[in-house]
């Protein structure tokens, strides 16, 4: 039984994760040959203050993008 669990810091809406839930389970599917019941997608979803990328705080980071 295939599990995903996508851990990022927090901010997508609920209509994004539905559509990342369904490409990366029709990956799984497609290329792992995995049968769709058995696809459990889960997301963690973090506040700012308590992800780092390269040892800085994702809420000190000054993001242009």
């Amino acid at each position: 039984m295939p599990s995903v669990q996508i851990t990022w810091v927090a901010g997508r809406s609920a209509e994004q994760k539905r559509k990342i839930a369904q490409r990366v389970t029709q990956a799984l599917v497609e290329e792992g040959k995995a049968k769709i019941e058995n696809v459990h997608v889960t997301f963690h979803d973090l506040p700012a203050t308590d992800y780092a990328e390269a040892g800085v705080m994702v809420a000190d980071q000054k993001r242009t993008a």
